[in-house]
């Protein structure tokens, strides 16, 4: 007998349910549907998925129906900057440019980001994650004010052990590419390499006037410090709307001169979009090359980018989607910053995320495409490998949503999804803010 309720079984039989074709095994996906979507049905057994089945086979087993709307595998969040969330109520950004966002957030850390408030914002940051159905996130960690990254990579540490049988966490760190000029600075790479890490940094030109070969030098030595402690690299870079930043082709040229072997994320990438066609072309070619991965953060770029005080934006700052995916690289779609000086709103949510990928790109005609940014691509970087696409064998981690077309999963914000671990239905309730209150100063 169907139910529209999760049977309480070890075994069960989910009918009736949408699977986007770019997160189905290449096996079952098939000829490619209009809609981008496939029904199917699927056989859970054990906390694992036992098959995935044409609709339409009478139950043997306790049954869900779907009814038509879609399964997910896992979300997860390639780029996030979760010490720093949660700050808004206490460091707000009433200018909402990216030099206020900066200052004010190097204000609040010296005033109040010791390892009791990071950490509860951290973990509040993380329990909305996880009811949204992620289970895979990377952090940057900011490292900019003397003696905050020992605190942050030692909230880090801890809660990457508290939830490891829920998210897989890593973590970047965050600072000024100069840092990796002094020797002096070993402490922190020791640091980051103890917490398994990855060397992070920032990297943009405002100016045709700056030197592009101090960045190259500065890039060499990072690649040589990357390779010779094993790291991968994840840069923010050119998050700006200047034509005269154009380092992400200098990063492709600097791993290419280096021979660099280990991974590569470059964030934002917001100047690319203004760049002459010539030049974005070349941008994009050498970005291919060198293997690069980019991970765009649509609701933060579009919110900071283009900001004039008291005007309309005109820009609003998000990078060539199309162009890179169609040139074969991988591109994924991230949260960024939520309820902080760099963007009042944001709740770790990847749906949301990919729906405003999706809007602010103009990828309407390609929706079913973009699904794996926010789970299949981000889940191969973190090294999540299992989980990213829909196959038998799988642990039975995926959330189901009642949208049942990409336009009716993006008209809502589907707050009643199931989100399912190990073939059980999780709790999806929220944290309330309210908890948050003790540590914002009235």
């Amino acid at each position: 007998m169907m139910s529209n309720h999760w049977p309480d079984s070890d075994k069960v039989h989910v009918a009736n349910v949408n699977v986007p074709q770019s997160l189905l095994a290449t096996e079952f996906a098939g000829e490619p549907a209009a809609s981008r979507l496939r029904l199917v049905d699927l056989i859970i057994d054990g906390g694992k998925i036992a098959a995935i089945e044409p609709p339409g086979a009478a139950p043997q087993l306790p049954a869900f129906d779907a009814d038509g709307g879609q399964a997910w595998p896992p979300f997860a969040d390639l780029h996030t900057h979760l010490d720093k969330g949660q700050i808004w109520p206490r460091a707000s950004n009433r200018e909402g440019t990216l030099d206020v966002a900066r200052a004010t957030t190097r204000a609040d850390t010296v005033a109040h980001w010791n390892a009791e408030d990071v950490e509860a914002r951290f973990d509040f940051s993380l329990q909305c994650a996880y009811a949204h159905g992620t289970t895979a996130i990377r952090t940057h960690v900011d490292c900019f004010v003397p003696g905050q990254a020992e605190i942050s990579f030692g909230v880090f540490r801890r809660l990457r052990d508290k939830w490891s049988d829920r998210i897989k966490l890593q973590a970047a760190a965050l600072v000024s590419t100069d840092l990796y000029d002094a020797p002096e600075n070993a402490a922190l790479i020791d640091l980051i390499a103890e917490a398994e890490g990855r060397l992070g940094g920032i990297t943009f030109r405002l100016s045709e006037q700056e030197d592009p070969a101090i960045l190259d030098q500065r890039l060499d030595r990072l690649f040589a410090l990357a390779t010779s402690r094993g790291l991968d690299v994840d840069l923010h870079v050119d998050e700006n709307g200047s034509p005269a930043s154009a380092t992400l082709a200098q990063i492709a040229e600097a791993v290419l001169r280096s021979n660099f072997r280990g991974q590569v994320v470059c964030g934002h990438c917001c100047s690319l979009s203004v760049l002459s066609d010539e030049l974005a072309e070349r941008t994009i070619r050498l970005v291919r090359a060198a293997n690069l991965n980019i991970v765009s953060l649509p609701l933060v770029n579009q919110n900071l980018q283009g900001r004039k005080i008291n005007a309309t934006p005109i820009w609003r700052g998000v990078t060539l989607l199309r162009e890179l995916r169609a040139a074969g690289v991988n591109v994924a779609l991230a949260s960024d910053n939520c309820r902080d000086p760099y963007h009042p709103f944001g709740d770790l949510d990847l749906l949301e995320v990919y729906a405003g990928g999706v809007k602010i790109g103009h990828l309407d005609s390609m929706m079913g495409e973009w699904a794996p940014a926010v789970t299949t691509t981000p889940s191969s970087l973190i090294g999540v490998t299992r989980s990213g696409t829909f196959r038998p064998g799988m642990n039975a981690d995926f959330q189901i949503f009642r949208g049942r077309s990409f336009s009716e999963l993006l008209a809502r914000r589907q707050s009643d999804r199931l989100v399912i671990r190990n073939g059980k239905p999780i709790d999806t309730k929220l944290p309330d803010f309210r908890t948050l209150d003790h540590l914002m100063p009235r």
